[in-house]
């Protein structure tokens, strides 16, 4: 690893986060990002991150002032048979003072720097088509979409801000919503139909009942995971990960289980919800286990489904990432991809997976290779999303 404090000509510092920058770090972030983080967030996100035994944050410093960060998500990622150690780029800040003075490659060249040769064996993240190319220019390669489906509650939500700027998106806001209102009329005669029982391959019936939890119940969610793992790249699941992972301030947690006639858990989703700055109520569904698809996972999780839209109605958006569940289920449900219209009609952000080798040879981890979007496994749990 390099030595990483470093003072450039132009008075620029780039150095390691130290805890006298906290206030000067939750600053800047309301400066980029418009919002109000908390030092028990920081704390959580960087500070307690249980995957290594520092604060993967570096700052860039102007006469006194934090101007810029460049902090980095630990995940333990596994691959076939193997777990390694794998960084997110997270939360990267400049402040629009100080903007065009080459500081984001900076702080990512002394990251690139400091980790060589160390325990990360690559980086990933989801940077959108603004910063992408900034990646691509220090190696990062483009490995796939990152795509998420939608449940459309509210459909004032994706159009608030551009209905005041041009009419042909009021008038579509208005033939949107009596459609988004039948479709979803319809989805809950299907679901009324379906009751509690689905029929498997063999013909015979079997009933799910649905256990509610409040928060998030790792016992449940690990022995799912256990039971069958996927080969594919993905964040390891035991009890550290979810004790860690969603624990976030920023949201409020609840696991819905599907249970057979045995009392056998076959199913579980980590549903979390909170109110964005903006006053939007958003609900993910942030965790499906297990991560392998099977008949009878799918009978459970559209139990599950139909339990979570009925009880977070009230919610605006509900939200799933693009693999979680089959695309079928989520069609079935009221679910709209963001890479179709109408969505892809009023969002301007195209984000792909990246990832850049560190310590791995032939771009392969597990006997996976990383540049194969085929190869991942990438739910609301892998996304830097809190």
């Amino acid at each position: 690893m390099s030595r990483v404090n470093r003072t450039d000509e132009d008075g620029y510092v780039v150095r390691w986060f130290e805890e006298r920058d906290l206030s000067g770090f939750l600053s800047l972030d309301r400066v980029v990002f418009g919002r109000r983080r908390s030092e028990r967030w920081f704390r959580w996100k960087y500070v307690d991150n249980p995957y290594v035994d520092h604060v993967p944050v570096f700052v860039v410093e102007k006469d006194g002032e934090i101007v810029g960060a460049r902090p980095f998500l630990a995940f333990r990622m596994r691959a076939g048979s193997e777990t390694v150690l794998a960084l997110q780029p997270a939360d990267t800040m400049v402040h629009p003072e100080h903007r065009r003075k080459g500081l984001f490659t900076r702080m990512t060249k002394h990251a690139i720097d400091h980790y060589a040769g160390g325990d990360p064996k690559f980086f990933f993240n989801f940077p959108n088509q603004r910063s992408r190319p900034g990646y691509l220019k220090l190696g990062w390669q483009i490995v796939g979409d990152r795509k998420t489906y939608y449940r459309i509650q509210n459909p004032s939500v994706f159009f608030r801000t551009v209905r005041r700027e041009r009419d042909i998106r009021s008038q579509l806001l208005d033939f949107a919503s009596p459609i988004v209102r039948r479709l979803h009329d319809l989805n809950r005669s299907w679901t009324r139909a379906q009751a509690s029982t689905s029929q498997n391959s063999s013909g015979t019936q079997t009933t799910y009942s649905i256990t509610h939890y409040s928060g998030v119940e790792t016992p449940v969610l690990t022995e799912l995971y256990r039971a069958t793992p996927p080969d594919a790249v993905h964040a390891l699941r035991d009890e550290t990960y979810y004790q860690w992972r969603f624990s976030s301030p920023a949201w409020k947690r609840e696991t819905y289980v599907a249970e057979d006639d045995r009392g056998d858990s076959v199913a579980a989703i980590v549903v979390r919800t909170r109110t964005t700055s903006g006053g939007v109520t958003v609900t993910q569904l942030a965790d499906v286990v297990p991560l392998v698809q099977s008949e009878s996972r799918r009978r459970a999780t559209a139990r599950l489904l139909e339990r979570i839209v009925r009880e977070y109605a009230e919610s605006e958006l509900l939200s799933v990432p693009k693999g979680d569940l089959s695309d079928d289920l989520l069609r079935e449900f009221g679910f709209v991809s963001d890479a179709v219209p109408p969505l892809s009609w009023v969002s301007d952000f195209d984000c792909r997976l990246v990832a850049l080798p560190l310590n791995c040879e032939h771009w392969s981890v597990g006997g996976k290779r990383l540049s194969q979007r085929s190869n991942w496994h990438v739910s609301f749990g892998e996304r830097d999303t809190a």
